[in-house]
């Protein structure tokens, strides 16, 4: 045998789905172990008690462990790629041509299909986060994630209120909108009984019992198992409550609860008074009725029968018998021994220690009744326990119980090995959302467990609580049968079982009274809203539409019942970012600082005025020298930058020859060097501009800024690639002296004859016509040349002067891309320095650093180092001769072209590799890290959306989604020029520092 362990990253799965996956290569022919798992603690420690050697890995790496010979491993990967694959095809995706990516956040899934209800059950750290998307989208969500602090589900809810929609949770189970199960939830009749339930398996029970007795719901809103605590003060089921009582379907209410705080009762009972309709109460707790008690109290309330018994299920002589016997006739056992209580639910086990308690005493329990009864970390008591397997502390980063029964199933062939457990009382919970068909595993468990210890000379009595309906898809007789078979008494109440239990151990249980009595407030009816006031944006009088972040097997199930749903493909955001996700989230002023930074961006604009010196245009000193990306020293340059320096050291005549100049640098005496953007201008490549360079001089008059580049070079062996050979140099002179003085006279004519030259406008039509404004420049550059060309024609210059200038910038597609950049910097300029704005205000890199600014951070440089581009090479060129990432160009994509607009330029995958799919996908993609879109820069095959702008340092955390970006490659070493054209993003640290000092500065923080 052999052991296969590999890490994958990037390739994120629910722990429902894992677990599917896990049993699929499991099952495969040769396999003797495997597991499938996200490498979180408790997931390394199973594999690693498997016995296999993980290495070290990430909570977000996917761990495959596979043992077996060498054929059962291969069959073991096969098996796993095939439900890979199944998966991918079942969540839909982005294969096809131009086919939209799914929705990476519940936001966006929201914008994207209107949903009107969300449904979040990603890992509880990461659940608000979503849940405050669907809140600020206007936009009521249950939430069944659980270990969801406090603090954040208070917050989430009071932000709810403010937007009139309704929180269901944290650790909301179940709900029915409309007919609509959502979570765990039975197929119930419909009726005009409104559940508020602060329980999702009591919501299930009492729904049960209501069918079961002819009597259907309008509906179940879930507040989660914390709103009746102190710390929540009943937050959502007021709203909840509310809602019910304006809804013209609902003529009578219950509230279920496990155990509330009394004085949040209290509020609550004197609340419910006000609102006009029946308000009954099944809210566990020390001399309060039982679930079922409540039931019939509501039902008699009502003018409904109250069944005389509740369904039961019991072994008969035979298997085939499984319906006659009673209880009492039912266990020849010895009596005695302690009650062991498994439960999947935990208001199920909460109230089965309710009613066991007041016979048997005191019960132990990891949800104890009072703090001194909890269990010790492994569990066990020789006493009585009740374990609640759903419970927070037993779902990190495991599917809950109800979909993935395995930890009970262990537990239970555990208590069948012990002499000290006299009965097993366990629950099984069917409807949507469940397990598709728990019944055969649990009654083999059961029958295993009673075979057990039959060899061991014992009896063991087992009764099962079967929550459920007559339409459930599992199958309520069929499920009873399975388990009656297996040796159980099965009743559909728990209060019931739990009953029965205790008298199998031998103790006398006095008969219940019926309560009969109304517990309700039955005041006059409230007055009715208006249409136009209903609550909850109306969610309860229509059909509801659905948009699922989490565990697939919810959005299935809502399939199921013919609901629209549209599910995000959800993963964790970055490692270590949840903590400051929810500070920046919270941050009260992002919203509106992100929309003035789009708005400023759009609106800014970009007119170009005149062509200068740059130690004019910028102030540069001789021995000054700009470059690209955020600031270095010589010696950390890479071979490009510093090559391009060294060519800029000869151009300015500082040095005579390269060595000379390359000295001169390395001592830095008299040399200063400074990134671009520190005085507003901008670069490509390497950026060098020194002072006797031209620089184009752009103006936004909207905000009264200006912003500088260099001329283009061209293509080849040029000085921003780092090549700094004589024929750069004598470019550059030829530049200097001749196309720097012609430009400036033919922009100065226009100036004067029409104003000046409107970038910004050539920029939209140019992406009209194929291009995407970074590596793609040929219209724009064709249309610029059309707007200089006639006062070009008249500069006071020599007519072979002028020819070579018009020639030279008509051949070079590239030259208006140094226009473009600065258009675009004006526009992040705009939106740079607003408190409280998460909007990426500049990307550049220097060849050896990625570097970011952020709007509310100010000038504060985020850096990483920078990744090397993946695309084409020209000639003989290979990736070993590329340098990581350099230029300043990253601006287009800044302001929202660039690689964010290839779906306008299909044809540059032919510049920069990839497929014309690729190039649409990756500008639908840019979208979800957006804050919106450009309103002049749009693209035609989108039927003119605008293009993707405004990159939020919070989306780029929570997807994982990085920029992308159109690039050119420089030659690794100095003096190289270009080796070819590519695509590349940013590194993940500089939006993980930048998001870190965002929650630093937010606040509240």
């Amino acid at each position: 045998m052999a052991d296969h362990v590999e890490l994958r990253t990037g390739a994120y799965l629910d722990s429902v789905t894992l677990m599917q996956v896990s049993r699929t290569v499991a099952a495969a022919p040769g396999v003797e172990a495997a597991q499938v798992a996200m490498a979180t603690e408790l997931n390394l420690e199973v594999i690693r008690g498997m016995g296999f050697d993980v290495p070290e890995s990430a909570p977000n790496d996917l761990v495959v462990a596979i043992r077996g010979d060498e054929a059962g491993i291969a069959a073991g990967l096969a098996a796993l790629e095939s439900a890979l694959t199944q998966n991918r095809s079942a969540a839909g995706g982005s294969g096809g041509f131009g086919e939209a990516p799914a929705a990476r956040t519940l936001g966006r899934a929201i914008r994207l299909s209107g949903a009107d209800l969300g449904l979040v059950s990603v890992p509880g750290e990461h659940a608000a986060t979503e849940a405050l998307d669907a809140v600020r989208a206007g936009v009521s969500v249950m939430v069944f994630s659980d270990n969801v602090p406090v603090e954040d589900e208070v917050r989430l809810k009071d932000a709810a209120a403010a937007a009139d929609v309704l929180v269901m949770g944290p650790d909301c189970g179940t709900a029915v909108v409309g007919g609509v199960a959502l979570g765990f939830a039975n197929v119930v009749r419909p009726g005009s009984v409104g559940l508020v339930a602060a329980s999702g398996t009591g919501a299930q029970q009492v729904m049960c019992l209501l069918d079961a007795a002819g009597v259907g719901i309008s509906h179940c809103l879930g507040v989660g198992g914390r709103d009746l605590s102190s710390a929540v003060a009943a937050r959502s089921t007021k709203q909840a409550l509310a809602a019910l009582a304006a809804d013209p379907e609902t003529t009578s209410i219950i509230v279920v609860s496990k155990p509330p705080a009394p004085e949040v009762l209290a509020d609550l009972e004197s609340y419910a008074a006000t609102l006009g309709k029946p308000v009954h109460w099944a809210t566990l707790g020390g001399g309060r009725p039982d679930l079922t008690a409540a039931v019939e109290a509501a039902l008699a309330a009502t003018g409904h029968d109250v069944p005389e018994t509740w369904r039961t299920w019991q072994p008969g002589v035979s298997d085939d018998d499984w319906s006659e016997l009673t209880v009492e006739g039912r266990s020849a056992a010895v009596k005695g021994g302690s009650l062991r209580g498994l439960f999947c639910g935990g208001t199920l086990a909460d109230e089965a220690m309710l009613v066991a308690g007041e016979v048997l005493g005191d019960i132990r329990s990891n949800i104890p009744l009072r703090p001194e009864l909890a269990l010790g970390a492994d569990l066990t008591d020789p006493g009585h326990v009740v374990i609640d397997f759903g419970d927070d502390s037993m779902t990190v980063g495991r599917a809950h119980p109800m979909i993935d029964p395995s930890l009970r199933l262990e537990r239970i062939a555990v208590e069948a090995a012990d002499p000290t457990c006299g009965v097993l009382l366990l629950d099984l919970v069917l409807g949507h959302g469940a397990h598709s068909d728990p019944a055969p595993e649990l009654a083999d468990a059961i029958r295993a467990a009673r075979e057990a210890a039959a060899a061991d000379g014992r009896h063991l009595d087992v009764v099962v609580s079967l929550t459920g309906s007559e339409g459930d898809p599992q199958g309520l007789e069929r499920s009873a049968a399975r388990l009656v078979q297996a040796g159980a008494v099965v009743m559909l109440s728990n209060a019931a079982a739990t009953r029965a239990a205790v008298r199998l151990l031998g103790h006398h249980v006095t008969e219940r009274s019926r309560v009969t009595r109304d517990t309700a407030y039955a005041n006059e009816p409230a007055a009715q809203a208006s249409a136009g006031d209903e609550p909850l944006h109306g969610l309860l009088g229509h059909e509801v539409s659905v948009a699922a972040a989490g565990v697939s097997l919810f959005p299935d199930a809502l399939r199921a019942q013919a609901v629209p749903v549209t599910e995000v493909a959800w993963q964790p955001p970055m490692a270590g970012t949840a903590g400051d996700l929810g500070r920046v989230l919270a941050d009260p002023r992002r919203a509106a600082a992100n929309a003035e930074a789009l708005r400023r961006m759009t609106a800014a604009g970009a007119d170009l005025v005149d062509v200068r010196p740059a130690h004019e245009a910028l102030g540069l000193e001789r021995g000054t020298f700009l470059h690209a990306g955020p600031p270095i020293e010589f010696a950390r340059a890479s071979g490009p930058l510093k090559g391009a320096l060294i060519g800029a050291m000869l151009f300015e005549g500082l040095a005579e020859t390269a060595e000379e100049a390359e000295a001169k640098l390395e001592k830095g005496d008299g040399i200063t060097l400074e990134p671009c953007h520190h005085r507003d201008a901008v670069g490509p490549m390497a950026g060098v501009i020194s002072p006797s360079m031209w620089v184009y001089e752009l103006r936004d008059e909207v905000h009264d800024n200006t912003s500088w580049c260099s001329l283009n070079e061209g293509l080849g062996k040029v000085l921003r690639y780092g090549a700094y050979g004589p024929e750069v140099i004598d470019r550059l002179r030829w530049m200097n002296t001749v196309l720097g003085p012609i430009l400036q006279q033919a922009v100065r004519a226009r100036v004067q004859q029409q104003g000046s030259i409107d970038i910004k406008a050539i920029i939209a039509q140019m992406l009209q016509m194929g291009d995407e404004g970074h590596n793609r420049n040929r219209a724009g550059s064709l249309m610029l040349l059309r707007e200089l060309l006639p006062t070009m024609i008249t500069a006071d210059a020599s007519s072979t002067d002028i020819a070579e200038a018009v020639r030279f910038s008509g051949a070079n597609e590239h030259f208006f891309l140094n226009l473009g950049m600065p258009a675009c910097k004006l526009s992040t300029l705009a939106a740079h320095g607003i408190p409280g704005s998460s909007v990426v205000t500049t990307m550049a890199r220097n060849g050896t650093d990625f570097g970011i600014r952020v709007s509310g951070t100010g000038d504060q440089w985020f850096t990483g180092p920078a990744n090397t581009p993946e695309g084409l090479f020209l000639g003989s060129y290979g990736p070993d001769d590329a340098n990581p990432d350099i230029g300043d160009s990253a601006i287009t994509e800044t302001a929202g072209i660039g690689g964010f607009a290839m779906a306008a330029a299909p044809a540059i995958v032919k510049f920069v590799g990839g497929d014309v799919p690729f190039a649409l996908r990756a500008t639908q993609t840019m979208y979800e890290i957006t804050v919106g879109e450009h309103t002049a820069y749009q693209v035609p095959i989108l039927e003119f959306r605008g293009t993707p702008t405004g990159i939020d340092v919070t989306s780029v955390a929570r997807t994982g989604i990085l920029p992308q970006i159109n690039t050119g490659m420089a030659g690794r070493v100095a003096g190289t020029g270009q080796v070819g054209a590519g695509l590349v993003t940013p590194p993940e640290q500089c939006f993980t520092q930048a998001l870190a000092a965002l929650a630093g500065a937010a606040e509240g923080a």
